[in-house]
């Protein structure tokens, strides 16, 4: 019964967070050329938070259904496809780019300043060891 009222909640946050998500993300594109210091600040921050708290809610439910193992290799595999499938059809880049905005992406640049290979190597690294770690202690 617990799991139940759980995976309730969780599907009402999940569609609020992305209600509001949809809200922040068509007011960034419309304020973008005119007003774009609201569009980045109020905006584009605006929908990465309700989108995070959007996947949250999905990794939750996942959780709730089948275990933190599925649940980490489910998003660490959603996480490579994403970013494979943005960089190649959304941003017309090669497929392992690693861009220069997102907090990941600062996040990955810095782990690659570290150990001195490329970020692109350094993403790949990064979502192996977490799949493999999982794989393993779990």
């Amino acid at each position: 019964m617990l799991t139940s009222i759980a995976l309730v909640v969780l599907m009402i946050i999940h569609l609020i967070s992305w209600v509001v998500y949809q809200k922040h993300q068509f007011l960034e594109r419309d304020l973008v050329n005119s007003d774009p210091q609201t569009a980045y600040h109020i905006h584009n921050k605006g929908w990465h938070k309700w989108k995070g708290i959007n996947h949250l809610t999905v990794y939750g439910m996942l959780f709730l259904g089948f275990g933190f193992k599925w649940m980490m290799i489910f998003a660490v595999l959603f996480w490579a496809a994403f970013d494979l499938l943005v960089n190649k059809i959304v941003l017309k880049r090669d497929w392992l780019s690693v861009g220069m905005t997102a907090d990941t992406d600062k996040f990955i640049r810095k782990v690659a300043t570290i150990i001195h290979i490329k970020p692109e190597y350094t993403s790949l690294l990064i979502k192996i060891a977490i799949l493999l770690g999982v794989i393993i202690i779990f």
